[in-house]
């Protein structure tokens, strides 16, 4: 049985719609002979290695009994800045359209015609962010519903423009969502803006209306507060629900 998790690699693609070279990760992880990927692109790539630690997750996971057949490549996207990070995830931000715009006409043709150029076929597709990064995950699953099969949303800081989003979604969508939020995070200030988000509403919120036109949707309420300590502690088991479900 092979069993591999590669290391971090370290990748640029130049984007003419964001008028920059983008950073971005790649990490490959593999057990047993299956060649079909299944690719997770992951907001705020650098922190869910360092704060989320990543490969400890994974690491975890493949020690599981019974695990079989994984073969899933991440490409994790890090802002380079906590203003860009506002300007690229939060809808009013001034580079949000942009974004979106890269990562559908850029970043993701490129890295799937990367995959079939290795002879291998795309299974999944998913998407995973914590707060503001998962509220962009539901904007990019949203322009293009029918692209994505997993969305993976920790604690995300929702607001109208997302409901909107998904109210506007007339059919049904291919998507597993697993969504989580801390009971405490009923008022969170963003501190760069000084913007407070009722976090654990808008989640409820948009659980019923998700539950509308996901194909399969999981939420989960725990008894927390807005911290990487609590995605960390949390990140195993949305990986384990992007692995085995659909």
């Amino acid at each position: 049985m092979v069993s591999l998790i590669s290391n971090l690699e370290e990748h640029q693609i130049s984007s003419q719609i964001l008028g920059k070279k983008q950073l971005y990760y790649s990490l490959e992880v593999q057990e047993g002979e299956r060649q079909a990927v299944d690719v997770l692109y992951v907001q705020d790539g650098e922190d869910y290695v360092r704060l989320g630690k990543l490969q400890d997750a994974w690491h975890d996971i493949l020690k599981e009994e019974g695990r079989r057949d994984v073969h899933c490549l991440l490409i994790l996207v890090p802002p380079s800045t906590s203003e860009e990070r506002y300007h690229y995830y939060h809808p009013s931000g001034t580079h949000h359209d942009k974004y979106i715009h890269f990562f559908h006409q850029e970043l993701v043709p490129f890295i799937e015609k990367q995959i079939r150029e290795t002879g291998k076929d795309i299974r999944k597709k998913g998407l995973l962010g914590d707060s503001l990064g998962a509220a962009v995950c539901l904007a990019l699953a949203s322009e293009e519903p029918k692209e994505w099969t997993h969305l993976l949303l920790q604690s995300g800081a929702f607001n109208d423009f997302h409901a909107n989003k998904i109210r506007n979604i007339e059919t049904k969508t291919p998507w597993n969502v697993y969504q989580v939020v801390g009971s405490l995070e009923e008022s969170v200030t963003y501190p760069l803006t000084g913007e407070t988000f009722p976090i654990l509403s808008a989640n409820r919120t948009l659980y019923e209306k998700l539950q509308l036109i996901a194909d399969h949707h999981t939420y989960h309420e725990e008894d927390e507060d807005h911290l990487w300590d609590f995605w960390r502690r949390d990140l195993p088991r949305a990986l384990h629900y992007f692995l085995t479900k659909g």
